[in-house]
């Protein structure tokens, strides 16, 4: 696996990216992401506290084609698990502009334990002005 730069790096490239885009690829951004660490928005170091929670909770995001003719949206998957205890939510994401952005909502709540569904909840799509995202930044 290849290491991750410092935040430091990581900034210098979302500016570069910001101004003339990113140049990543539908293809890169497909399989699962595993979180590794959070860090603060004004200060330039890892958020401990966070970053530990998200790895002991397995926290991970997948990205699915969701059709092969079609570069540009996906399936999303983001879940946590906390022994037997599974949170997942499903949902759709798109790759927008020159930056790009994925920018991502939820349709499902999936709550087992196990493989045995014990919550199951439909969510609405926020207006398009609301939607989260992720900022895509090739190293």
């Amino acid at each position: 696996m290849k290491d991750l730069p410092d935040i430091k790096k990581i900034k210098i490239l979302e500016k570069n990216s910001q101004k003339s885009g990113s140049g990543i690829l539908y293809e890169e951004l497909l399989g699962i992401w595993k979180f590794k660490y959070v860090w603060g928005k004004e200060l330039d170091e890892i958020k401990n506290v966070p970053s530990s929670i998200l790895q002991v909770l397995s926290a991970r995001l997948e990205l699915k084609c969701k059709n092969k003719e079609d570069q540009i949206n996906y399936d999303i998957k983001n879940s946590i698990n906390f022994g037997l205890l599974n949170i997942t939510f499903l949902g759709s994401a798109e790759l927008k502009g020159l930056r790009p952005l994925l920018t991502f909502y939820f349709k499902e709540l999936k709550i087992s334990i196990s493989n045995f569904p014990i919550f199951n909840k439909e969510l609405k799509k926020p207006e398009d002005k609301k939607m989260p995202f992720f900022f895509t930044c090739r190293n």
